[in-house]
């Protein structure tokens, strides 16, 4: 297989089901769990990437809060990715998912 360069993803945000707070085994540390229909748009999605809310960087020269893809449910099974044009229920983990939004395009982070 070639390797044409990170590959790249859009997800756009159809619902949302839930948002939790959870504290993971790292002392004072929370990180929100989000549940959500959405759309891949672009590229395809796959279960480990990061993605990135465009809009949410803090500042100048600072990312965007990640979420991480650590689940994708597609017709009622678990799968792996998610391809454009398809949609399918996602699990998405990290801080600052109350932000997340109805129609918000997530976008996945470039890897170093």
């Amino acid at each position: 297989m070639l390797d044409n360069g990170p590959e790249k993803a859009a997800l756009s945000i159809e619902s949302i089901e839930s948002i939790e707070s959870v504290t993971p085994g790292v002392t004072d540390a929370v990180d929100d769990v989000a549940v959500c229909v959405v759309r891949c748009v672009e590229g395809t999605a796959r279960l480990g990437m990061v993605l990135q809310h465009p809009d949410s960087a803090v500042g100048p020269g600072t990312a965007a809060p990640g979420f991480l893809l650590t689940a994708i449910e597609w017709y009622g099974k678990q799968v792996e990715q998610l391809d454009t044009a398809h949609s399918g229920k996602v699990t998405l983990t990290g801080a600052g998912a109350e932000t997340l939004a109805k129609r918000d395009v997530l976008n996945s982070a470039p890897r170093h």
